[in-house]
């Protein structure tokens, strides 16, 4: 066959290439414009109510930092499919030729024929074979001559076709893009006047900054005593789980135990856990995350930051907290400025949820991923709802973010 073959090929890889892109950029798409809707609901509680605070200031500039991404993710969206674009009218450049080709040739072949006489000579050209044998051979090369030049016009012609209608669509999908990405520009404009009100809220914290260094100083005070608490109960769970291990395994007598040994089971629900990396899921149904793990600069402030051991993630009122993997829960227990905190343990990989309203399960329980085990807590004065949602392995802490879906 002809080059169209390798063409039409490349183009369905191609084209499976780019839908996948193109699906995982309206997945982001669609992600981003829920981040954004989720900051419009705590800032509508939060005004509102109309106090002022630090987690208000972080969600305005969470706010603008996802529509900012989410009208280059609609750029790069546009772009992607001017790509496509650009190469199917290739394709069909390409095809057009051959079309061409391929009719020159049929063309010179009815002129050959007709210069031999007229298409009774084809049976003459049969009725003068040497042998039945030989006749059949002639039919069917006659047969197989014409039919297969018809039949390279026909497929070429359908994919062109098929092409043709893939552009129109590809169009259709750039003109609503462009279209899109109109409305998110205007909407961009609109996001300076929160960009204004972020500045307003910002200069309001630094007239009050010596009651925000108060409240820095004790919320550092408590994330201090949490992590402390929350290090000394996987201490004390590990220990529990070392003493389990042994006992499986009474005839090991080996004094350099590793201090993390876990059972088989403990391995393989560690193994899974760690597996899973990057897809589990968020311990909310909906929320933002208003603060990083790490060092978090505090608005307001000159160069104040606080060391997060998690992640603080702002989510509607009443919202469920779910587990994010299967685990059992190793302690259910209140902490000074933290409400109740559920600790689930996965092998030698923990999950922390503090600021807990309510809490629908009890130490010793076994959960499944996404089970409903609490519900968030808002704060009586402002109204907010925020869950602090950790990650360790053995004594140390992670960064949840790189393990979460998104």
């Amino acid at each position: 066959m002809r080059g169209w073959t390798f063409s039409f090929l490349f183009l369905i890889s191609f084209s499976g290439y780019s839908q996948k892109s193109k699906e995982v950029l309206e997945q982001r798409k669609l992600q981003l414009q829920e981040d954004i809707n989720i900051a419009n609901i705590l800032l509508k509680r939060t005004q509102k109510d109309k106090v002022l605070t630090l987690n208000e200031v972080r969600t305005l500039d969470k706010k603008v930092n996802a529509r900012s991404e989410l009208i280059k993710t609609v750029q790069f969206q546009i772009r992607n499919t001017e790509r496509l674009i650009s190469q199917m009218r290739k394709e069909i450049l390409r095809n057009e030729k051959e079309i061409n080709i391929l009719k020159n040739e049929y063309a010179s072949t009815i002129r050959e024929a007709q210069k031999r006489g007229k298409p009774m000579q084809s049976w003459a050209y049969i009725f003068a074979s040497d042998g039945i044998q030989q006749a059949l051979k002639r039919l069917y090369f006659l047969k197989q001559y014409v039919g297969f030049r018809q039949t390279q016009v026909d497929e070429i012609n359908d994919l062109q076709e098929k092409k043709k209608r893939n552009i129109a669509k590809e169009e259709q999908e750039k003109r609503l893009k462009i279209k899109l990405l109109s409305q998110e520009i205007a909407q961009k404009k609109i996001l300076l006047n929160d960009r204004i009100e972020q500045a307003k809220a910002v200069k309001a914290l630094k007239r009050k900054e010596g009651q925000v260094m108060s409240k820095i100083k004790k919320k550092k005070s408590e994330l201090q005593k949490l992590e402390k608490q929350i290090q000394k109960i996987i201490k004390d769970e590990l220990k529990r789980q070392r003493n389990a291990a042994r006992k499986k395994n009474s005839s090991t007598q080996n004094s350099n135990i590793s201090e993390y040994e876990l059972t088989p089971e403990g391995v393989a629900l560690a193994q899974n856990f760690s597996d899973n990396k990057g897809n589990l899921p968020w311990p909310v149904k909906r929320g933002i995350i208003t603060q990083n793990f790490g060092l978090n600069m505090v608005p307001g402030t000159s160069g104040v930051s606080i060391k997060n051991p998690g992640v603080d993630i702002g989510t509607p009122k009443g919202s469920k907290v779910r587990s994010v993997f299967n685990g059992e829960v190793s302690t259910v227990v209140r902490i000074p400025g933290a409400n109740r905190v559920v600790l689930i343990r996965h092998g030698n990989y923990f999950t922390v949820y503090s600021n807990l309203e309510d809490v629908y399960v009890k130490m010793g329980d076994e959960v499944d991923i996404l089970d409903e085990i609490g519900s968030v807590a808002s704060d009586a004065e402002t109204g907010e709802s925020t869950l602090h949602f950790e990650l360790w392995k053995n004594t140390t802490n992670q960064d949840p973010k790189p393990w979460l879906n998104r």
